[in-house]
């Protein structure tokens, strides 16, 4: 995690100070091997006021880097505003479910399937059981 003490010691280090304009430093920055959202994390740990700085880079790395869920203080901290969440939704299971009836019928479907076609093919070719010799011997 990027902390104040170290944007600024590299800032004074080329000397640059932390109240420059935003390219400036952002130049800086990118010049010591930063990569764009450490950049963008670093000037948003210098710009944001130091009793909130914890809650707030935490709060952005659970958005945009871990799968975690967002507390309602870390909202209110991120948005600027006061969010109140009285209760939270639980994540439902997006996997599809498939019982045993389910592949049942997709067998029994697909085997019936399969056998109207291959009759169907029989009828059109006039072979098997639709062979003009064995009509004879299967209506007698």
């Amino acid at each position: 995690m990027i902390t104040r003490d170290q944007v600024e010691s590299i800032l004074k280090v080329n000397g640059v100070s932390p109240s420059s304009p935003d390219e400036q430093i952002r130049s800086v920055l990118f010049s010591a091997r930063f990569s764009k959202d450490e950049v963008d994390t670093a000037i948003m740990v210098l710009r944001e006021d130091s009793k909130t700085k914890q809650t707030r880079v935490d709060g952005l790395h659970k958005v945009f880097r871990t799968c975690e869920a967002l507390k309602p203080e870390e909202i209110s901290q991120l948005l600027g505003i006061d969010v109140s969440v009285d209760q939270t939704v639980a994540a439902r299971n997006k996997r599809n479910t498939f019982c045993l009836f389910h592949y049942v019928v997709v067998w029994v479907l697909s085997v019936s399937l399969a056998v109207l076609g291959i009759l169907f093919y029989m009828y059109l070719h006039k072979i098997g059981v639709f062979h003009p010799s064995m009509q004879l011997t299967f209506l007698r």
